[in-house]
């Protein structure tokens, strides 16, 4: 491998293609009625395995978190938070992550608490279909 293979390799894991997004109403259903969740003063972060060997991310930011702004800004920083922790989220899981109403955005709170709460459902998965 060259050094520009690697550069190439190190972009590439940077993107958040559309393949690492949850888009379809029958995953965000099949999320929801599993039912198994993690959270914290910031997030709450629902999951269901998806078979797959990487972890998808699906975003649902109610009116109830404010207006557009505030909202598209919580998106904003949720895929940054989500691209750039990837590697540290399971593998074959469907995230569907919700801002709690009343939290102040941060990317550095959001960062942090995304792979832990993601790491508490992939375990209550575990534990629940044992």
């Amino acid at each position: 491998m060259t050094q520009d293979d690697l550069s190439f390799v190190a972009v590439d894991a940077e993107r958040f293609p559309r393949c690492l997004r949850v888009t379809r109403g029958k995953d965000f259903a099949r999320v929801y009625r599993h039912n198994v969740f993690a959270a914290d003063s910031m997030l709450v972060v629902l999951g269901s395995m998806n078979h797959r060997s990487y972890p998808r991310l699906g975003l649902s930011v109610s009116r109830k978190v404010g207006p557009a702004p505030v909202r598209n800004y919580w998106k904003r920083l949720i895929r940054e938070a989500f691209r750039t922790r990837r590697l540290e989220l399971p593998v074959g899981y469907d995230l569907v992550v919700r801002p709690r109403r009343g939290a102040e955005p941060g990317l550095l709170a959001i960062r942090r608490s995304l792979p832990k709460l993601a790491r508490q459902v992939a375990r209550k998965w575990e534990r629940k279909n044992k």
